[in-house]
């Protein structure tokens, strides 16, 4: 029962992918979902009717998950320990059969890679409010995918929340930000860097950031400071003299078009 269930998930994934890609305005749609995929899913469920054990068939999963993830342009050294850690506990929690509905969710995500279109990552879910602490890892390596694109001192990576976004598919923007964008990571700079901990004050729509070493897992880090169901999240990459990152909350707003540097009102 418990790999019928995931089997039928995954067939309605490869399907509600099929269709988002046809439907995502102002950017070149999805790549197709692998033409061999739903083939893959239909073998899995006549190896299981054959006896082939769940076991063989989660490693199976586990190996696409791989796949996908290099799809997005996510090398193995590029993900966090902690990230790692996550999906082998997943597995491992299915494997033994203490399978719950989030953690079938979290394995799922993770063999959905990520993709590129234009200057976005797209990858599974909605947006924000899709992050829990049982799938930041998948997200997280779309921020890593994200950053192999646009990781310098002149890059924003930016995810907009709820109302603010005119697509209903994750995706990640990754941008080289102009006057507005210069003028807020400077002062976003001169708050956190070489402080620990979340600070706000004087930063756009109540928000609150916070200064990371190195490039982290961005979505584990940005639950550290809040719920994110109505939150802009913004990573600022080699902040601080190049040391580290800034992760930035920005609630229930968008300010991506004003880092972009083509901000209209007459649009918003």
């Amino acid at each position: 029962m418990r790999t019928a269930t995931i089997l039928s998930v995954l067939l309605l994934v490869c399907a509600a992918e099929e269709q988002a890609s046809t439907s995502l305005r102002g950017s070149r749609a999805l790549p197709a979902v692998d033409a061999n995929a739903t083939l893959k899913t239909a073998n899995r469920t006549h190896e299981a009717e054959a006896g082939v054990s769940e076991d063989a068939l989660l490693e199976g999963m586990l190996d696409e998950t791989g796949s996908g993830l290099m799809d997005g342009g996510v090398n193995a050294s590029e993900l966090t320990a902690a990230d790692l850690a996550e999906l082998m506990a997943v597995a491992s929690s299915l494997s033994e059969g203490n399978a719950s509905e989030d953690g079938v969710e979290a394995l799922l995500l993770m063999s959905g890679g990520w993709h590129q279109g234009g200057d976005k990552m797209w990858g599974s879910g909605t947006g924000v409010e899709s992050i829990t602490g049982g799938n930041a890892g998948y997200y997280n390596a779309g921020m890593y995918a994200a950053h192999s694109r646009c990781g310098g001192a002149g890059c924003a990576l930016i995810v907009n929340p709820p109302g603010h976004r005119t697509v209903q598919q994750f995706h990640i923007h990754f941008v080289h930000y102009h006057s507005y964008g210069a003028h807020l990571k400077r002062r976003l700079e001169s708050r956190v860097c070489g402080r620990h901990g979340w600070h706000s004050g004087g930063l756009p729509c109540g928000g609150r950031a916070a200064y990371f070493p190195g490039f982290p897992g961005v979505f584990s880090k940005a639950l550290s400071g809040g719920g994110l169901h109505h939150a802009s999240v913004i990573a600022w990459p080699a902040a601080c003299g190049g040391r580290g990152t800034i992760v930035e909350l920005a609630y229930g707003c968008s300010i991506e078009h004003q880092i972009r540097g083509d901000y209209n009102p007459r649009y918003r």
